[in-house]
C-alpha cells in the first residue's frame, strides 16, 4: 500500500470511528432528550389529571351544596305552606267565632271591659265594626252593670274596619286600646309561627 493510500485510509478509519462516536452521542442524546419528554409529559398528565380531579371534586361538592339548598328551600316551602294552613284554619275558626253570638259576646264584652281597664280614664269611647254597632244596647246594659257606674261609657257610631273586637279610646282620641280581634291575631301570628315550627318540625 502507497503511503497516499495509507494516509487515506488513516483518514476515513479517523473519520468513521468519529461519525460513529457521534452518531453514538447523538442517540444518547436523543435517547435523553426522549426520557425527559416523557418525564415531562408524564409530569403534564399528572397535573393535568389532579387539576381535572380537583375540578371534578370541586363540581361534585357544588352540585351536591346546590342539591342541598334546592331541597332546604323545597323543605322550607312546604314547612311554610303547612304553618300557613295552620294559620288560615286558626282564622277561620276565629272568624267562624264571630258568627257565634252566645259565644263571641262574651268575648267582645271582655275586651272592651280590659281596654277600659287599660285605658284607665273616667270616661271611655268605644268603637266597634258595623255589625258589632247592633249589639250596643245589649253590651251597655252588661258593661254598665260590670261597671257599676264608675266609667262613663259612650259608643262611636263610626264603624271600625275589624272582624270583631274593639277599639277603646278617650273622648277625643288622642289614647286608644286596640282590642280587635284582628290585632289579637297580628299579635299572635308570629308566636302561632314559632309554636307551629316546633310542634310540626321540633325546630
Amino acid at each position: 500500500m502507497s503511503e497516499t493510500s495509507k494516509f487515506t485510509e488513516d483518514i476515513l478509519t479517523t473519520a468513521r470511528e468519529r461519525a460513529e462516536t457521534v452518531l453514538r452521542e447523538a442517540e444518547t442524546e436523543t435517547q435523553r432528550a426522549l426520557e425527559e419528554a416523557k418525564l415531562a409529559i408524564s409530569r403534564e398528565v399528572e397535573t393535568v389529571l389532579r387539576n381535572a380531579r380537583s375540578e371534578a371534586d370541586a363540581v361534585k361538592r357544588r352540585q351536591i351544596s346546590e342539591a342541598r339548598h334546592r331541597s332546604k328551600i323545597r323543605e322550607q316551602q312546604e314547612k311554610a305552606k303547612i304553618i300557613q294552613e295552620v294559620m288560615d284554619r286558626t282564622k277561620k275558626r276565629t272568624v267562624d267565632l264571630v258568627g257565634e253570638e252566645t259565644r263571641y259576646v262574651p268575648l267582645l264584652t271582655r275586651l272592651i271591659e280590659s281596654g277600659i281597664d287599660e285605658l284607665g280614664e273616667k270616661s271611655a269611647m268605644i268603637h266597634l265594626n258595623e255589625v258589632d254597632l247592633k249589639r250596643t244596647s245589649n253590651l251597655e246594659q252588661t258593661i254598665n252593670k260590670n261597671l257599676s257606674g264608675q266609667i262613663k261609657v259612650q259608643w262611636s257610631k263610626e264603624p271600625i274596619s275589624a272582624f270583631g273586637g274593639a277599639v277603646i279610646s278617650n273622648p277625643n282620641g288622642n289614647v286608644r286600646i286596640v282590642n280587635t280581634i284582628d290585632q289579637r291575631l297580628e299579635a299572635l301570628e308570629s308566636k302561632l309561627l314559632i309554636e307551629a315550627g316546633k310542634s310540626l318540625f321540633n325546630e
